[in-house]
């Protein structure tokens, strides 16, 4: 066979060695096709396999960006100051050490089934948000009386930030719609955001992690309050870290918060605006640990 073109005819030499057979295909009764040395075959049918073929590497691309915007997010995205807690879990957290750490447990558990049962509801809202929007009918406002933050407070060691991990990797397997979520130590990311002031190309920016905290569906800000600590001059935090901290709670419904503050310690930390932020429906879920659970980190010297 031969294709005319501006440089002459094109043979497409693969064509020569095409027979038509008399035999036909059971399915879409048309003629067997053999190339030489091949078995013969049916063009219908491997038409049909080639578009099955693209259909499922579509769907695994589909599954793939999916997963990173949903479960994937909290391996890949997540910002720890201590390696250590990044297989935190409930199966791994030791309850046996107090009978506060077990109730504490036991609460972080409960609070973890809410969180599951809140986004469950918040993504069949997006969903028929989305329909409302892609039909031209009027959206529906977004209901959020399901929200709700969780604080954990109390000593430091005692395991505050392993059960607000172990929230998060329990929403992650369970969620019966894929969620994203995100644990972040403030100080850490922090920390990285100023650096991103050389660095323009920095993913670390501010806008790119205001925009990224604020909008996964569940959020773990770990160990509140250390980042004003850390300064020698005041306790009080710096004006572009409550901005910041604003900018991220302002968008969020559902945050989990973890600090070795009080509430005394918060106020002398904090301007209103953003505490009102961080006690955000949090009645009912705070979760406190005192002198009663042994410090997990304790070395004495």
């Amino acid at each position: 066979m031969e294709e005319s073109t501006s440089k002459g005819p094109i043979h497409f030499a693969l064509l020569d060695q095409v027979q038509k057979l008399s035999q036909k295909c059971p399915r879409h009764h048309v003629p067997m096709i053999r190339l030489t040395g091949k078995e013969p075959f049916c063009p219908e049918c491997q038409k049909e396999k080639i578009a099955q073929r693209s259909q499922e590497i579509a769907q695994c691309a589909e599954n793939y960006w999916h997963r990173r915007k949903t479960t994937g997010v909290l391996e890949r995205d997540s910002i720890f100051d201590d390696p250590d807690l990044k297989n935190a879990t409930f199966k791994n957290y030791d309850e046996s050490v107090s009978t506060e750490a077990s109730a504490n447990w036991d609460a972080a558990r409960k609070v973890a089934y809410q969180y599951i049962a809140t986004l469950k509801y918040k993504k069949e809202q997006e969903e028929i948000r989305r329909r409302q929007k892609e039909h031209g009918d009027k959206v529906q406002k977004m209901d959020t009386s399901m929200a709700f933050n969780t604080l954990f407070t109390g000593l430091p060691g005692r395991g505050k930030s392993h059960l607000a991990l172990s929230i998060l990797d329990a929403v992650n397997e369970h969620a019966a719609i894929p969620v994203s979520c995100l644990f972040v130590s403030v100080n850490e990311v922090m920390r990285l955001i100023k650096d991103s002031f050389n660095f323009p190309d920095s993913r670390y920016t501010e806008n790119n992690m205001v925009d990224l905290l604020g909008n996964v569906d569940l959020l773990v800000l770990d160990d509140l309050g250390s980042e004003a600590s850390f300064k020698r001059d005041n306790r009080e935090a710096s004006e572009f870290v409550q901005s910041v901290l604003y900018g991220i709670l302002n968008q969020r419904n559902c945050t989990i918060i973890t600090t070795n503050l009080n509430s005394h310690e918060l106020n002398d930390i904090y301007n209103p605006k953003l505490l009102s932020r961080i006690e955000k429906k949090v009645k009912g879920h705070i979760i406190k640990f005192t002198e009663m659970t042994p410090d997990r980190r304790g070395v004495e010297f």
